[in-house]
């Protein structure tokens, strides 16, 4: 009789020991979920920006492709290639512009 009334006193215990870890866990399950939403809002706005960014590039892209004088404008500013009936005259600490290759 006396251990029927111990095992009676213990199960309260092991359950709110279950209980407690169970607890413990959804926890700290639920501050890792808070931190992955946090990190995929973060991809999403990255996502975005990357796609505005890529979709110019592809506008870009095409003008260059279609329009010749986008296609030189943006040689001249980007690497600096000027025409073969073209003087440049560059100042102290300027960069002196490439020369556009021989066209064969």
């Amino acid at each position: 009789m006396a251990s029927t009334e111990r095992s009676r006193y213990w199960w309260p215990l092991i359950l709110a020991a279950v209980l407690a870890l169970c607890a413990l866990v959804l926890w700290r399950g639920a501050a890792n979920l808070s931190g992955l939403q946090q990190e995929l809002a973060q991809a999403r706005q990255t996502n975005a920006r990357l796609d505005q960014e890529n979709r110019a590039l592809y506008r870009q892209v095409q003008r260059l492709r279609q329009d010749k004088t986008a296609l030189e404008r943006a040689a001249r500013r980007d690497m600096g290639l000027v025409g073969d009936d073209e003087v440049v005259y560059t100042g102290p600490g300027k960069k002196t512009p490439a020369k556009r290759p021989p066209e064969k």
